[in-house]
């Protein structure tokens, strides 16, 4: 019987066949001993047999009928048997070192309860990137901007993507961390389940640790190269700061003050990131107002 993998490799898919052959043959790429764990959430067809065909001895598939980022993360979890579990994007590759940068990290520090590693842009698909498209906006297509050498996060702003993170078992509050009502379900692009989890491992005691050299090839197809793209991410994200905050009046304030703010920077300096972070307001403010309009 093989031995415990000092990591587990969770990939949650939902209908992304050929991203998921992309990523699970960068997963059998890799230098050292990995768990992988791939959590099929409600694809149609199911991609059992893709995951059976690659070529990674110690690969679990499970299937999950609800669809549900949140959901199927929590389930991969429940299943990984190592004291460290990475969570990878379907449609991102590790590089073959990732797996030993990740574990050294971890290793280095007991007080690290989460490590980010950086995501870099693989355009695919024939995709170009067009010139409006700033290192800053890219950040929402979930591409980092890691700057320097290794080192603890030093704000919220810093806390590492879900396409490349991993975290110490022990430092994970509670079974489900993963909240359900945020997350991607569908075609929806809800987030923040995420950076719920790792302020929670902050709020704890525990530190949470950039490894700029865990690197993952993040794919950047052509609908990420659109401007209608960037407008339902950014609506999308305010939705999911309305759903996680607990100072949600705060929050509306500060982003209501920041929008003409916003505008002013675009005119400035003719980054769409400040254009598109206006749509961010508008979804947070009329989410807030479903959520207080809904029945007790």
């Amino acid at each position: 019987m093989p031995s415990r993998a000092p990591l587990s490799v969770v990939v949650c898919t939902h209908n992304r066949h050929g991203d998921l052959e992309q990523c699970l043959e960068a997963l059998a790429s890799l230098e050292d001993p990995v768990e992988v764990i791939v959590v099929d959430s409600a694809s149609d067809p199911p991609c059992r047999a893709l995951v059976e065909s690659a070529s990674l001895p110690r690969a679990v598939y499970v299937r999950e009928e609800r669809p549900g980022l949140s959901l199927a993360r929590n389930r991969g979890l429940a299943q990984a048997t190592s004291p460290i579990v990475a969570f990878v994007d379907d449609d991102a590759a590790p590089e073959p070192d990732w797996a030993r940068r990740i574990t050294a990290a971890f290793d280095a520090d007991e007080a690290i309860g989460c490590v980010g590693g950086a995501c870099v842009a693989r355009f695919a698909d024939g995709a170009r990137r067009p010139r409006w498209l700033s290192d800053r906006l890219l950040q929402f297509a979930g591409i980092t901007r890691f700057d320097g050498a290794a080192r603890v996060a030093r704000s919220s702003a810093e806390w590492p993507f879900g396409a490349n993170i991993a975290f110490r078992v022990e430092a994970l509050p509670g079974r489900e961390p993963f909240a359900e009502r945020l997350g991607r379900t569908g075609a929806t692009l809800l987030s923040g389940e995420e950076y719920d989890v790792v302020e929670a491992v902050r709020a704890a005691g525990w530190t949470i640790w950039l490894e700029p050299s865990a690197v993952v090839r993040h794919t950047v197809h052509a609908e990420r190269c659109s401007s209608g793209y960037y407008w339902r991410r950014l609506w999308w994200a305010g939705v999911s700061r309305a759903r996680s905050t607990q100072t949600a009046a705060r929050v509306g304030l500060r982003l209501l003050a920041a929008a003409p703010i916003r505008l002013g920077l675009f005119l400035l300096t003719r980054d769409r990131v400040h254009l598109y972070r206006t749509a961010e307001t508008a979804g947070f403010l009329a989410e807030l107002v479903r959520l207080r309009r809904r029945p007790a």
